[in-house]
């Protein structure tokens, strides 16, 4: 594998299929806004077939885009070749979602043979580590259509960062010290941190010790 191999390029062409998906969603929101989310998201393969799918629910949950537009691929031309990349109105989920259909779209990309993955916006509610991906992700530089995105987003997000918790417990920004107390339990066998400069990371250690 080469760093070629997660190197984006021609912006220009790929805010163009950006536009496409933020029309994708107003157009879905437009038709039933009950069936349809707002997240778009496309598979772009190495001979320019590009195929596009937006959000929805169905009887199992939330299909995310991302999904949607893998499995939409799968239908039509088969596994995604390497060289593909995945453009999506909104950065791909990591968190655990209870309404959600399947993994996270995190791990569904890494699970494929994609190594790009460019996106309208980048979801402050989902944290990444780079050792959990085995891809790139860009946001656009194009700043109208971060805007837009943005703006599809906040429909969900205003309420969620309100209501942001790590594992059932509130947290007071990003959940950045709950996850660093739990990963420090971890690699202590299950210890419970005293930090008298951060409550959130002894929460999370505590989180750890509990089972959670």
């Amino acid at each position: 594998m080469r760093a070629s191999d997660f190197e984006i390029r021609n912006h220009g062409k790929l805010d163009q299929i950006l536009v496409r998906l933020c029309e994708m969603v107003i157009q879905g929101q437009r038709k039933d806004p009950a069936e349809y989310g707002m997240v778009a998201a496309a598979v772009l393969d190495p001979d320019n077939n590009c195929v596009t799918a937006l959000n929805y629910r169905n009887s199992q949950g939330d299909v995310h885009g991302e999904r949607a537009a893998i499995d939409a691929y799968h239908n039509r031309f088969g596994e995604i070749p390497e060289g593909s990349i995945i453009l999506t109105t909104c950065s791909p989920c990591t968190e655990p979602m209870p309404d959600r259909v399947g993994s996270s779209c995190q791990d569904l990309i890494s699970s494929t043979p994609v190594h790009k993955v460019y996106a309208g916006y980048r979801d402050p509610s989902q944290q990444t580590k780079a050792g959990d991906k085995t891809y790139h992700l860009e946001i656009t530089g194009n700043k109208k259509i971060q805007q837009l995105c943005q703006a599809f987003a906040d429909t969900w997000l205003k309420n969620e960062l309100n209501e942001l918790s790590f594992l059932g417990s509130p947290c007071t920004k990003d959940c950045s010290g709950h996850r660093a107390g739990y990963a420090w339990s971890q690699s202590k066998g299950g210890r419970v941190a005293q930090s008298p400069f951060s409550p959130s990371f002894n929460n999370g250690s505590q989180l750890h010790v509990d089972g959670k």
